[in-house]
């Protein structure tokens, strides 16, 4: 039993208010198993005096139970923080991954229109939309579309 000792300590020479603070102090993973070691030195306080707790503190008999309840609701806390870390990483890998392209798509655009390209035309359109793409994400750089006119964002937007 990992706090047994401090857990005497505090059960023998502190407050209440000292205890609660001690637990709500401890990683918060532990602290079921913390319960459950109070639970079981005061059964054996108890049977060693010849008491009965389930007879001297009402609801005792369900102590396991609201231990068992709080240790899942530490646990769903805790999945759901992992779960929600989880998106937030998929999030920035699909936004990066589409940054990316968009990037591809401009230096495409850009040398199809400078080169004057067959589809020159066509990149002209699809400039104007990674431009707007652009202005919306605040990653703008006019100097990335200099020279090419007609495709500033007052133009365009």
């Amino acid at each position: 039993m990992k706090y047994r000792q401090k857990l005497l300590e505090l059960m023998l020479e502190g407050t209440d208010e000292e205890m609660m603070a001690w637990l709500e102090a401890q990683p918060l993973l532990e602290q079921p198993d913390i319960l459950r070691e109070v639970k079981q030195i005061a059964e054996e306080a108890a049977k060693k005096n010849g008491d009965d707790l389930n007879e001297m503190l009402e609801g005792f008999e369900n102590f396991d139970g609201i231990i068992d309840n709080y240790e899942d609701k530490i646990l769903d806390e805790k999945l759901a923080e992992a779960q929600y870390v989880m998106a937030l990483e998929k999030q920035e890998k699909v936004a990066k991954k589409m940054f990316e392209q968009v990037e591809g798509m401009k230096e495409y655009a850009i040398e199809c229109i400078l080169t004057n390209a067959d589809n020159a035309a066509e990149m002209r359109e699809l400039a104007k939309l990674v431009i707007k793409f652009e202005v919306d994400a605040g990653i703008y750089n006019k100097e990335d579309w200099k020279g090419i006119d007609g495709l500033s964002p007052d133009e365009i937007l």
